[in-house]
């Protein structure tokens, strides 16, 4: 008996119909799908012809040809892009930039820029290193990101992984670790760690891009060198800074959304850039650059970012810009693509 002939052995009918809007395939190549799914070719236009008069296929067919539109407008922006930018992928970076130009050229037109020279002044910059730290902070209970390398989805499901455990152990842990992702301290443990890292925020002082930049209005990012967060986008604008090592970021444009198997919420399936670069067709751009002690990079809502920690890093991260920042109120919330 034949695969055409065993219905057993044929997809159900509905994940070909499926299958065939999110691929955009059109009408007339239904009844090969089904073809080709193992249906006869008799069954196979039979089911075509059923699914064009059935209401849920011909509304989720305008849904997924307004997806279509959608994807064909960012795909504009990204070719008027590379033409503005002359196919340069590269990051500018500007020193002591004036609030004006940041936000004319860059914040409100939704591209990424590395900046030196605004925390200079901070007492941050000289004293914070792990002696400094276990001697202020001791034995108060903090809060990281554990056991990460146990499970894939470590990002995702980041409740899953909080730990509770003194600083001095936490640094202790650190300092015997050359290499990994197994634990981190990052902004989604700030809620505790706010309070218990309380004397530090002395040490913070202002940012001329922000509204106000003391410790209690930043985010604190502490892990050994091998630390990564994944391909993602945040859904507010972010401000990345460096106290202590290097970070490697690699970014993919917001107009190149279409392309980053963004499979539920602001997460993507590649698990690497090299991934990307890998598709056949509509590969999305990397951008790249590396930031050290005192640098930042602007990380424009709806940015793809990938960030590795390149050595033992101390860093923070700010969301108070002086301006509009709430784009996460009218987000879909949960949806899987």
């Amino acid at each position: 008996m034949t695969a055409k002939s065993n219905p057993k052995n044929r997809p159900d009918k509905r994940d070909i119909l499926a299958r065939a809007i999110l691929d955009g395939c059109p009408v007339s190549e239904l009844a090969p799908r089904f073809i080709a799914a193992g249906y006869s070719e008799t069954a196979a236009h039979y089911e075509a012809g059923r699914a064009i008069k059935d209401p849920l296929f011909s509304a989720a067919r305008r849904v997924s040809n307004r997806v279509g539109k959608r994807d064909w407008t960012l795909a504009i922006y990204r070719r008027l892009h590379a033409v503005e930018a002359s196919g340069d992928r590269t990051v500018p970076v500007v020193d002591r930039i004036e609030p004006e130009i940041f936000f004319r050229d860059f914040h409100h037109r939704n591209r990424p820029v590395k900046l030196t020279g605004l925390v200079d002044h901070w007492p941050a910059m000289e004293r914070w290193n792990f002696d400094y730290l276990a001697e202020k902070i001791g034995n108060a209970v903090v809060e990281l990101q554990g056991q990460r390398l146990s499970a894939g989805d470590y990002e995702l499901a980041k409740d899953r992984h909080k730990r509770h455990i003194p600083f001095s152990d936490f640094i202790q842990a650190l300092r015997q670790t050359e290499s990994s992702n197994d634990f981190y301290m990052t902004a989604y443990n700030d809620t505790v760690n706010k309070r218990a890292l309380a004397p530090l925020w002395q040490d913070v002082g202002d940012i001329s891009l922000l509204k106000s930049s003391g410790g209690q209005d930043g985010f604190l990012w502490i892990g050994p060198r091998g630390t990564i967060t994944p391909f993602h986008h945040d859904l507010t604008n972010n401000l990345l800074l460096q106290i202590s090592g290097r970070k490697r970021v690699k970014m993919v444009a917001a107009y190149d959304t279409a392309h980053m198997r963004n499979h539920i919420h602001c997460f993507s399936e590649w698990a690497s850039s090299d991934e990307i670069a890998s598709q056949e067709n509509g590969a999305p751009q990397i951008w790249e650059c590396e930031i050290g002690p005192g640098e930042a990079i602007f990380l424009p809502v709806g940015w793809w970012h990938h960030v590795e920690a390149l050595d033992h890093t101390i860093g923070m991260s700010f969301t108070n810009f002086p301006c509009d920042n709430d784009f996460y109120a009218d987000y879909p919330g949960e949806t899987i693509f």
